[in-house]
């Protein structure tokens, strides 16, 4: 070791006086130009030939140059000197470490002025230098050599001296077994001496640890031994032997083998050393010592325990980490044990030399057994779940059939098996449901409550569970479980939230419908009021119709709003839903453009259907839209109609579902589909998967408003990378499809004549009705609710035309209003408007179906129509 550190220490004085050598030798020719620096520039400047050879000859005194060169301001050289460069066996060596030739050069500058005048240029050999170096090198060398020969010499004594002859006489102490070393004074404060009392230490930690070691096997050993329960140590070490010999001859399938050899389970058995048994094992098997029950083992196997252990060894043999099994042992005078037989498999072969067997006599559990058969048998036809295991271990004892029906497991498969495997993982681990049921029923109370389980195929359900306490004189504390299915119950009742929910968010968005309406409606009047009196520029008339188009749009929104929350009004007439689909299939063929196909199926025997066509058919539109913007890259959409009957057991599964004939329209589309998340959301207001700004998650939402309040049905089906399928169930009409009239467009309105009525809450609509009316030629009484109506109706004014608001405070509706004034005067006639009706109530059904209510906002042309209408005793 000396050695080697002292080569290191030459190798790096060498390398650093490699260093300054690189140093010293640009020092010393860098000095050297700068010297001769003024001589060449006077040479150069003066262009003086013998001046430039002097300078050079005088460069040339150092041997190490093998080059010198002075060159005039117009580069021409004025005189170079060379000397052949030198060649020894170690010039590559020098050419790596100096480099093969080394150049200087200064410019021949005048102070002051700066004036060039030329360059002195010098190039080194640096083989001349490394010849130099090498030799210093050489000897520098040769003495670390010897200097560290003579210290690795020294160290090496003081190193056995020191370290090595201590260190073999622990050794040979600890070899001999030596409970403590001793620590002489010299080496007690050292590594030596630390390495003595560690072992002390270490030794006498081991003494008690072997002391504590021997106690705990006494321990052990006398709670064996008093142990009720039938334990023993046995040595498997040449069964294992007897297996790993089968391996290596080629043997894959043990159980093969066994059946083929009948005797090979005896021999195995027969090779097994009874280490120990307990008094429990000896009472047992009637054997009055542990030499008798060793010496008469092979009395206790019969038929049937042989079959055990043939299992127990192919436990073994596919490397298990236990075996438990039931089987009919023998004592030694032949009477038959009905006992639990339970053993750990070691990983290792070393582990087989004691392996713990426990036997547990269910003798009498089993004969009791026999008795309960009747009572079982009662118990496997009731309709709920029974289930029982053992408290102590959560084995499963017995399952009846309902229960394994209602898991998906065979009869007896789950005998045997831990209870918490029926268990789902919640918040809370099986095992710990399991563990908080056991605590309850140990204190003696009943168990009740919900829980997640999970199927033999991974499905999950909620149960409703009951446990009681049962205590076993042979098992021990049971609980005894009787378990219902509760998954159709919570679904309805997942639904009838849904559906509160939903209806929830509907009356919010109808009266945030109704109100904004009226605002449309003021905004609409104004701007129509407006384009009577403004200049007819084309500046003029294209702000105008933007504020009108906005309203329009706006006007559709609380639409939809409406119809989601089931507020909008619908006039249902009795409609072949075949020739309205028929009448728009041209514009939805338009609107899907050419990537997309469009398929119409419609029978010939489809029943009529009772809606509002004009809604059906925006309904439809929302669903052929949605449909297209789930197929940017193209695809095939289905409109397929047929007649359906929703029975009661159907409309038992889902809620606001009337049992009967429905006529079901189906959209299918071939698109991207849905997850179960978005499915759930679909149908509500504002929903959207679209980017921002590409829908307003309405169309949907309308589509659920008009089914419900057609008292229809609509469901969904999609599939994530398959597409969407989304039926409509409208209910069937009793009556024939009647034929649909186009009632023309009135542009342009003649003036009118009568005395109307005008009863309206909202003062910025009622101003803009009887605006429009007195515009016309109408006379107009104005009313701000059912308060002054009535008042102006007791007054004795006679009236043609009654224009009221379906909704009004003051206590009285337009219902109400119109019935009061229709008494005192007959003749007179209502239209009514709203900005959301109940389509539930029969007069407003009729009074739709008659033409006899406009919806806000209205235009200004659809006020006058309506009202001419009305007083020309016409119906729409």
């Amino acid at each position: 070791m000396g050695f080697v550190l002292g080569i290191g220490f030459s190798a790096i004085q060498i390398f650093s006086d490699l260093r300054r050598e690189i140093q010293q030798i640009d020092t010393t020719f860098e000095q050297s130009l700068k010297i001769l620096k003024d001589s060449a520039y006077q040479a150069a400047y003066g262009l003086d030939n013998v001046l430039a050879q002097t300078v050079v000859d005088g460069v040339f005194h150092q041997l190490a140059i093998s080059e010198a060169t002075i060159i005039d301001s117009y580069g021409d050289t004025m005189y170079s000197r060379t000397r052949p460069q030198l060649e020894t066996s170690l010039s590559w060596l020098a050419e790596g470490i100096f480099g093969e030739v080394k150049s200087y050069s200064t410019q021949l500058l005048e102070e002051g002025s700066g004036f060039y005048a030329g360059e002195l240029i010098i190039r080194v050999d640096t083989n001349v230098i490394a010849r130099d170096f090498f030799k210093r090198s050489g000897l520098v060398l040769g003495f670390g050599v010897l200097r560290n020969l003579l210290l690795a010499t020294v160290l090496a004594l003081l190193y056995h001296r020191m370290l090595t002859k201590p260190l073999r006489e622990i050794a040979d102490l600890i070899h001999e077994g030596a409970a403590e070393l001793p620590v002489t004074k010299a080496h007690k404060n050292d590594e030596l001496g630390e390495i003595a009392l560690e072992y002390n230490k270490l030794s006498f930690d081991r003494a008690q640890a072997l002391l504590r070691l021997k106690e705990e096997e006494q321990r052990y050993r006398r709670l064996i031994a008093n142990s009720q329960v039938s334990l023993s140590n046995a040595d498997y070490s040449e069964v294992i032997k007897s297996l790993n010999q089968l391996r290596n001859e080629g043997v894959d399938d043990l159980r093969g083998y066994l059946d083929l050899n009948e005797e090979a389970a005896w021999r195995l058995f027969s090779s097994i050393e009874i280490l120990s048994a307990n008094d429990a094992t000896l009472k047992l098997f009637g054997a009055e010592s542990e030499n008798e029950l060793m010496q008469q083992s092979q009395k206790t196997f019969g038929p049937e325990t042989l079959e055990m252990f043939e299992d127990q060894l192919c436990a073994i043999w596919d490397k298990h980490s236990m075996f438990r099994a039931e089987t009919v042992f023998h004592t030694l005078a032949g009477e038959e044990i009905i006992g639990v037989i339970s053993l750990p498999l070691p990983d290792t072969d070393a582990g087989f030399t004691s392996i713990p067997v426990s036997i547990l006599d269910v003798t009498e559990f089993k004969n009791a057994e026999t008795e309960l058969t009747f009572r079982g048998e009662i118990i496997e036809v009731v309709g709920e779940g029974v289930l029982v295991s053992r408290v102590s271990d959560g084995a499963i004892i017995y399952t009846n059939a309902s229960l394994d029906a209602t898991f998906g497991y065979d009869r007896g498969e789950l005998k045997d098996q831990v209870v918490s495997l029926l268990n789902a993982k919640t918040e809370t681990t099986p095992e710990e449901v399991s563990s908080t049921i056991a605590d309850k029923i140990l204190k003696g109370d009943r168990w009740e409550g919900e829980v997640l389980n999970v199927r033999k195929d991974g499905s999950l359900f909620r149960s409703e569970l009951s446990v009681t306490g049962f205590e076993h004189s042979v098992h021990g504390a049971l609980a005894i479980a009787v378990q219902s299915d509760i998954s159709d119950r919570k679904l309805l009742e997942d639904q009838l939230r849904q559906s509160q929910r939903m209806e929830a968010v509907g009356q919010l968005t109808g009266g945030v419908a109704h109100d904004f309406n009226n605002l449309l409606a003021v905004m609409l009047g104004n701007t129509e009021l407006l384009e009577d009196l403004a200049d007819e520029t084309p500046e003029t008339t294209k702000f105008i119709k933007t504020i009108k188009s906005a309203v329009d749009r706006a006007s559709s929104l609380t639409g939809r709003l409406l119809a989601f929350s089931r507020q909008s009004t619908l006039a249902p007439v009795p409609a072949d839903v075949c020739d309205l689909i028929g009448g728009i299939e041209d514009m939805l063929q338009r609107t899907l453009g050419a990537t997309i196909d469009l398929t119409v199926a419609c029978p010939d025997d489809l029943w009529p259907a009772l809606i509002d066509t004009h809604a059906f058919e925006n309904a439809l539109v929302n669903l052929v839209l949605n449909a297209r913007d789930a197929m940017p890259r193209g695809g095939r959409l289905t409109i397929e109609t047929q007649n359906a009957t929703l029975d009661a057991s159907y409309a038992a599964q889902s809620t606001e579902v009337t049992p009967g004939d429905y006529v079901q329209v189906t959209v299918s589309d071939t698109g991207e589909g849905m997850s179960e998340d978005v499915q759930r959301k679909v149908f509500e207001p504002f929903f959207t998967t679209k980017d921002v700004g590409k829908g307003s998650g309405l169309g949907l939402s309308m589509v659920f408003g008009f089914a419900k309040q057609s008292s229809g049905h609509v469901t969904i089906y999609s599939e994530e990378g398959h597409g969407t399928s989304v039926s409509l169930y409208l209910p069937r009409s009793s009556d024939v499809a009647t034929e649909l009239t186009t009632i023309p467009n009135m542009n342009m309105h003649a003036q009118g004549v009568g005395h109307i009525l005008v009863v309206e809450d909202d003062a910025a609509v009622r101003s803009i009705s009887v605006s429009i009316l007195r515009a016309h030629g109408y006379t107009v009484q104005e009313a701000g609710n059912g308060q002054e109506a009535a008042q102006h109706l007791q007054d004795g004014q006679k009236f043609d035309l009654l224009f009221t608001d379906m909704v009004l405070p003051g206590g009285f509706t337009g219902i109400e209003i119109a019935a009061l004034a229709q008494k005192d005067q007959p003749d007179i006639k209502v239209l009514y408007t709203t900005g959301f009706a109940e389509n539930s109530s029969v007069e407003i059904q009729q009074l739709v179906s008659g033409g006899l209510l406009i919806n806000k906002p209205f235009q200004r042309a659809t006020l006058l129509e309506k009202v001419h209408q009305v007083l020309d005793g016409k119906r729409t």
